[in-house]
């Protein structure tokens, strides 16, 4: 590894109209090097490395590479300066091929001037080049929406491989990744960094950070806070450089039960991917559901809300069979659910935060006689949102889409808990989130279950679970396989029975 900086960024400021984001920001990179950058949601990370990738322009600062200034106001600007951004938020046109994907805008021709045509063998055979390094066993004409979210971000990561850059971006490129996906990420980043390139490597996971990462630079409230070698740092040291808390003040203490209840429940539910599902929650219970990608715990969660096909079984909500085939039956049986995909299934970016919070509840917001929306009602609401889970907004007018990913994630999960259902099924809801983040999440989690409400929580981090669950029940190929108490449970446990081993 090179000890000489080949990317360097200085005073870099950029402001989104009153919100001042980065506040003479100063970073640097060096070639061979993969460089972790960590911070907490709405610190600034994500616009920083937005400005590199010409997303966003910057106020004021320069920009340097190999020791000459350049300018970056496009993503093309970018692209010519080798740099490779692959985003958290998928980016693929859904109904094209893997192949289009890759090469769209770019795509190989034969013949020339007005006779020129693409050639199709040449671009599958580059396709399947860059699929073959990032392991992805796909062929290069299979259309993106037949595809995993953690194949298309593997396609994602194939498509900026493509491009040989100088210096690649991985914004929590794992979060939708399996372990063996994961795995052979890792190995391919290492391989980058013995070819020389250099890496910046964005996550949440301080357990990635310290497997892969040479050095890391930590950023807080729009300032970085140092930089240090990963080898010379522990978590604790990272966390109070993040958030100045300590590890042991994650998780809030969960209250006991008072009552043995049960008020909701599902018996032999089936469907292409559940195999007789039963279990039942109780009255202010938080309960965890774990399992290894595949499992079917989204699928569980989907049938429960009326997205997904119910082939058989019987769904009760105190003791009342319901039959729920569509969201808005769930609602209206006291049901809310919180999708892992928040930019795709969650929110819609293009609108305010005072819209997308109150959309849930927009049917108790009508005046009566004008059938006017009470714009008063809406604010206050959104007033309370944004207090009580800490959502960084310059104003409530503005767009989702603006909003940091743990900012959108708040938005999500507060619109959804404003509903007052009396169950709430909320499918990887810290995913994405840093530490804070997750602490506030938490804290809204068991406050929300002091009124008799409860939670289900499906999430594939074993100690978030046991964290802040009563109950943990573990799925595998579509069928639950374990149930486990609190003060019974372990991370050992957990992975061992959703791998299988039921002795």
């Amino acid at each position: 590894m090179s000890q000489t900086n080949y990317l360097v960024l200085k005073d870099i400021n950029k402001s989104f109209s009153s919100n001042h984001v980065l506040k003479g920001v100063n970073f640097s990179a060096r070639q061979g090097e993969i460089h972790g950058f960590i911070g907490g949601n709405g610190a600034g990370k994500s616009t920083l490395m937005n400005i590199l990738g010409g997303i966003y322009e910057k106020d004021s600062g320069e920009i340097y590479i190999d020791n000459k200034p350049v300018f970056i106001t496009k993503p093309i600007h970018s692209i010519q300066n080798g740099i490779s951004f692959i985003h958290q938020e998928l980016k693929l046109f859904s109904m094209q091929s893997v192949a289009d994907n890759i090469f769209m805008s770019r795509l190989p021709t034969k013949g020339k001037g007005a006779f020129a045509i693409i050639d199709d063998a040449e671009k599958n055979r580059l396709t399947q080049k860059w699929l073959d390094m990032v392991g992805l066993k796909v062929s290069p004409n299979t259309i993106v929406n037949k595809l995993s979210i953690g194949e298309q971000q593997m396609v994602e990561i194939a498509k900026a491989l493509s491009y040989e850059s100088k210096i690649i971006i991985f914004d929590e490129p794992t979060s939708s990744l399996t372990s063996k996906e994961a795995n052979i990420l890792f190995d391919l980043i290492r391989k980058l960094k013995e070819s020389g390139t250099c890496i910046i490597y964005i996550s949440h996971k301080f357990e990635e950070i310290f497997e892969l990462c040479d050095r890391v630079t930590v950023l807080r409230d729009g300032k970085e806070v140092g930089t240090v070698n990963v080898s010379e740092t522990t978590t604790d040291e990272l966390v109070s450089m993040v958030i100045v808390v300590r590890l042991e003040q994650y998780y809030p203490e969960i209250p006991e039960l008072t009552t043995n209840e049960k008020f909701f429940e599902v018996k032999s539910l089936v469907n292409k991917k559940l195999r007789n599902v039963s279990f039942s929650v109780k009255k202010g219970e938080i309960l965890g559901i774990f399992g290894l990608v595949g499992a079917g715990r989204s699928e569980l969660a989907r049938v429960i809300f009326g997205l997904d096909y119910l082939h058989s079984g019987e769904i009760y909500m105190n003791k009342n069979q319901k039959s729920i085939r569509s969201p808005k039956k769930a609602m209206s049986a006291g049901i809310s659910f919180l999708t892992e995909d928040r930019r795709g299934e969650g929110l819609i970016l293009n609108m305010s935060v005072c819209d997308n919070l109150n959309l849930p509840i927009l049917n108790k917001l009508i005046k009566p006689i004008t059938n006017w929306l009470n714009k008063s009602g809406m604010k206050k609401n959104t007033e309370v949102a944004i207090q009580q889970f800490h959502i960084k907004a310059s104003n409530k007018d503005q767009h989702v889409k603006q909003l940091s990913g743990g900012n959108q994630q708040k938005v999500v999960l507060s619109k959804w808990f404003m509903t007052n259902s009396q169950l709430f099924i909320l499918d990887e809801p810290t995913r994405g989130v840093d530490i804070k983040a997750k602490a506030e999440i938490y804290e809204a989690i068991v406050n929300i279950t002091s009124s008799g409400s409860a939670v289900m929580i499906i999430s594939s981090e074993a100690l978030e679970l046991l964290g802040v669950c009563h109950r943990i029940l573990v799925m595998k190929d579509g069928l639950l396989v374990k149930e486990l108490m609190r003060n019974e449970a372990t991370e050992e446990k957990l992975l061992k029975y959703a791998m299988g081993d039921v002795s």
